[in-house]
């Protein structure tokens, strides 16, 4: 998950990190399905990018949830 730096200083809360994850999550997803409905790739590939996409959703939290708000 990138959080963009902000010259104000301002840092996203956890509830914000968890929930951008999420979303991320849901849009490489969503976004690999359309991919698989459209022909555009095998059964294999979308199983792996499915995998990779959960892979780096699970990093991302056990990131969040290590720091300190």
């Amino acid at each position: 998950m990138t959080i963009r730096f902000n010259p104000q200083g301002y840092k996203a809360t956890k509830r914000e990190r968890i929930e951008h994850n999420m979303d991320t999550f849901e849009r490489k997803v969503g976004r690999a399905l359309d991919h698989l409905n459209a022909g555009e790739t095998t059964s294999d590939q979308f199983i792996h990018e499915i995998n990779v996409a959960h892979s780096n959703y699970k990093h991302n939290q056990r990131n969040i949830y290590k720091e300190e708000d």
